[in-house]
């Protein structure tokens, strides 16, 4: 790629990024809590500005170098000399999508609090997941084979077809009161849960309703192929939908926490 005429920054390339692949989109929101103090009168009397953290995203299209991909069930630190060498830097949210008919992607959600000193053995973030997956060694749609995962093909599931599988890993952060100068010093990251929303063409046998045979709630989701995630998932919502000149779909969700074993 070259760029003739005004310099500028073109494109995302040169964004921080969380993991590797084709960055997509990255964007920084840095910003403090607004608090309206008023008066007697009922206007207001000051403006104060404090607790000032940074809201991070970032998202890439998989490729076969994608091997380093947060596992957050390890931690919520991660270190990014490139967005700040000071304060620190918690995930909360890490997600990977395979759609039909586009390259997969994943996407992550962060927090930077440039007032928030490093622990000593802070609990860091995971870098062994592997997004390059499932294998889709026999498929013959991309080429080079190696370059990136492309559509569902090795996603299956007993009654239908995969059009869309979304796995997300989140975590809870709880910050710490404000110091009285008004700077975020802590916080803790708790409650880690794996969702899986999946969309599937349904495909029935004519001896069944297909009204009434999408996959039970409370039943265990089963998804064919290595998705980087646990086996037992929990379906919490499930059901048919249907749209004009479009085959019935079947819509579940799915949760995963650690008492359910891996």
């Amino acid at each position: 790629m070259n760029r003739y005429g005004q310099t500028l920054t073109w494109g995302p390339l040169s964004a921080p990024a969380f993991f590797t692949g084709e960055p997509i989109s990255y964007s920084l929101r840095d910003g403090q809590t607004k608090q309206l103090i008023d008066g007697a009168a009922g206007d207001w009397l000051a403006l104060a500005l404090h607790s000032r953290k940074a809201e991070i995203q970032f998202e890439a299209k998989v490729t076969s170098a994608s091997t380093n991909f947060l596992d957050l069930s390890a931690g919520a630190a991660i270190a990014l000399s490139s967005i700040s060498s000071t304060g620190s830097i918690l995930v909360s949210r890490a997600v990977q999508r395979w759609r039909l008919s586009q390259a997969a992607t994943a996407s992550v959600e962060a927090t930077w609090y440039p007032d928030m000193t490093p622990a000593d053995g802070a609990a860091l973030a995971g870098v062994t997941n592997s997004a390059f997956v499932p294998d889709q060694s026999a498929s013959t749609i991309v080429t080079p084979a190696s370059a990136l995962v492309y559509t569902t093909y090795g996603l299956t599931h007993a009654k239908g077809l995969v059009h869309e599988l979304t796995l997300t890993q989140s975590l809870q952060i709880t910050e710490d009161d404000p110091s009285p100068d008004g700077l975020i010093l802590g916080a803790a990251t708790h409650g880690y849960e794996m969702t899986i929303n999946l969309l599937l063409l349904a495909q029935i046998p004519s001896t069944t309703s297909p009204m009434t045979d999408y996959p039970a709630v409370d039943s265990t989701l089963a998804i064919g192929s290595q998705v980087g995630a646990p086996a037992t998932f929990l379906i919490t919502d499930s059901g048919p939908s249907m749209e004009m000149g479009k085959g019935m779909m079947y819509s579940i969700d799915a949760s995963w926490i650690s008492p359910f074993g891996s």
